[in-house]
């Protein structure tokens, strides 16, 4: 039996924040591995939170999906709008026919201490990290249900956490926060979808790797507030939570390969998973 991943072909995916950063880079693995790939992303920035994705990003990594001869739809959302949610999953059903894998990537950050911490940015923290992986989750279940009630096959969700869920972190008290409510609604989804057939897991990834443009954004965006380059930055959370040495540094494939192996049959049996992908920081 070979060891390569297997059963993700042919598979329909639907992933947020794909416009960009590790997201755009799921959606090429996804594409390259024979996946028809949806991409849901914002398209406008949030008041005080560093610049995200557009338009013209998500258009960008359709266009790398279809280079792999698959099937792409770009649609646009801000997760913390319900119905805009529905509105772009319907279109996704729709033109897709089904989505068998759901990786909820999207997320952002800031930094605020908690004595003057910013209520917008508090409510965007919370709402997009956690109630958009919720909202998302509420329009792609039902379908994923039906087709297991049919006799076929039902579907994958694949929550993206943070390391920061197993240690404690000072300004990041609403990401933290949120990261561990997605962590919670792993495990908890993980035990009512399991009648169904539906893995669910979440991956915990390090501070990865800041990239320009389209590359990885938070650490990029978080750089600012720190009046550092983003590579300094970088290396300044890396050093503070991974093991120490140059190995242990997080890039976006990294959170892609694991990502993937979780979305494949070699995971059939593996649900409520919550998996480091951190350089060390959860052992520490």
């Amino acid at each position: 039996m070979s060891s390569e991943l297997r059963g993700l072909a042919g598979k329909r995916v639907l992933i947020t924040g794909g416009g960009k950063g590790q997201g755009a880079n799921h959606a090429r693995a996804f594409a390259a591995a024979g996946c028809d790939v949806a991409v849901l992303d914002i398209d406008h920035d949030i008041n005080n939170i560093y610049p995200l994705s557009t338009a013209a990003m998500i258009a960008e990594t359709v266009k790398e999906i279809e280079s792999c001869g698959r099937q792409a739809v770009g649609v646009v959302a801000d997760l913390r709008d319900e119905l805009a949610v529905k509105k772009a999953i319907d279109e996704v059903i729709g033109r897709l026919g089904q989505i068998d894998i759901v990786v909820n990537n999207a997320g952002v950050a800031a930094l605020d201490t908690i004595h003057d911490m910013r209520s917008d940015v508090m409510n965007a923290v919370i709402d997009t990290n956690l109630k958009g992986a919720m909202h998302v989750a509420k329009y792609t279940v039902g379908p994923m249900i039906g087709r297991y009630l049919n006799g076929e096959e039902s579907g994958k969700i694949i929550n993206i956490a943070s390391a920061v869920v197993g240690s404690g972190h000072a300004m990041l008290s609403h990401y933290v926060a949120a990261k561990h409510g997605v962590v919670g609604l792993t495990s908890a989804w993980a035990m009512e979808l399991s009648e169904f057939n539906i893995n669910v897991n979440a991956v915990c990834p390090g501070t990865i790797e800041p990239g320009a443009g389209r590359g990885s954004g938070m650490v990029q965006g978080l750089s600012a507030v720190m009046d550092m380059p983003p590579m300094e930055a970088f290396e300044t959370f890396s050093a503070q939570g991974n093991m120490p040495g140059s190995k242990w540094r997080c890039t976006v494939q990294d959170i892609t390969d694991m990502v993937l192996f979780l979305a494949s049959d070699n995971a059939r049996v593996i649900t409520g998973a919550i998996i480091p992908v951190d350089g060390g920081q959860m052992a520490k």
